[in-house]
């Protein structure tokens, strides 16, 4: 016998007030939307999720946060580009003071092209802003008030007030993945990692990385300029590694422009260093040049020989043969000068 008065009604309240939120198996898929793409090819940054952004300290992690900010403002930055325009950023940091905070927002700014800001771009500083509760709560207001597509939310932890606390840091990454579900915003929180592994930081970070739809890690090697990006894992399809090279001025460039122009610097470098040795002669022997290079450079035999190898096949230095002797010319004499009014020269 079949009894109609228990089937569920599922849009009745329950006892308790609630609705419960059965999903129709039929019902239209919406198909899940990235706010980027990478390559031409790979999405990134899913619209209705909560993502994680982590790494150790001064390794990058904002500016990874602010070369996507410039790519939702601009169209493209560093090979990463906005899936449609008009993007609208919140950006929201509890970390910097406003001087510095001014100064990052205006290199975004200059990275994007633009000579002021846009009312596609919200900027919320919580730095010292009453208690984390507080700021929890100002964090959500700004999510609400703003409807934006992007959130960048540097510094997740001064969100919570004890980030080792279990329940407490449930209850904020519950909220932040409810407000990126209801108004359709992308929230990347950043996040810090273990000294001992890569892993974010406390239970608020192992709870955002269980609850993010992507998570994100940037590495940078101490005393290097260029950060890596990878992504340990996306519940959609997986996105590539990419690169990124700090400027000067909290600036941002591709990771191959920050070495053309370490190469340059390099090779200006070299040539001023070899120009001085060959002040009082045209050319030099090999002796000669090895000696000399030693001489200034408070350097052994097998330094000297290298830096002139690498010289000459940087088209520094022009080596010769002449019987059984080498001779080095340096290939960038100074010009003399001229004067302008020299019909002499044709």
């Amino acid at each position: 016998m079949i009894r109609f008065d228990r089937i569920p009604i599922h849009t009745t309240t329950a006892e308790n007030g609630q609705i419960v939120p059965y999903l129709e198996i039929a019902g239209e898929d919406e198909p899940i939307e990235c706010l980027f793409t990478l390559g031409d090819k790979y999405g990134l940054i899913a619209r209705a999720n909560l993502h994680t952004l982590r790494g150790a300290p001064k390794t990058g992690k904002s500016a990874a946060g602010l070369a996507l900010i410039a790519a939702a403002l601009k169209g493209e930055f560093i090979g990463i580009k906005a899936n449609r325009d008009n993007l609208a950023v919140l950006w929201i940091d509890t970390e910097q003071d406003k001087n510095t905070l001014r100064q990052k927002a205006r290199a975004v700014l200059d990275m994007a092209g633009l000579d002021a800001q846009p009312e596609a771009l919200k900027v919320v500083t919580l730095r010292g802003y009453g208690s984390p509760a507080d700021a929890l709560a100002v964090t959500l207001q700004a999510i609400e008030e703003n409807a934006a597509d992007f959130v960048f939310l540097d510094g997740v932890v001064d969100l919570c007030q004890a980030f080792n606390d279990e329940e407490q840091s449930r209850e904020v990454v519950r909220r932040l993945e409810a407000h990126a579900e209801q108004y359709g915003a992308a929230i990347l929180g950043l996040i810090h990692t273990n000294k001992k592994d890569d892993e974010a930081r406390g239970h608020l970070g192992a709870i955002m990385q269980q609850k993010s739809a992507e998570i994100y890690q940037v590495n940078k090697a101490e005393g290097e300029s260029i950060a890596n990006v990878t992504q340990p894992f996306s519940r959609f399809a997986p996105v590539p590694g990419f690169s990124f090279a700090f400027a000067d001025d909290f600036k941002i460039t591709t990771a191959a422009d920050a070495q053309q122009k370490a190469n340059n610097e390099a090779l200006e470098r070299m040539r001023s260093t070899f120009a001085t040795l060959f002040n009082d002669a045209k050319k030099l022997s090999k002796g000669e040049l090895k000696a000399a290079y030693k001489s200034a450079q408070g350097c052994q035999d097998r330094t000297a020989e290298k830096e002139i190898k690498a010289a000459v096949e940087a088209d520094v230095l022009q080596k010769t043969q002449e019987g059984r002797n080498v001779y080095y010319t340096y290939l960038f004499p100074e010009l003399p000068d001229i004067a302008e009014d020299d019909d002499d020269i044709i």
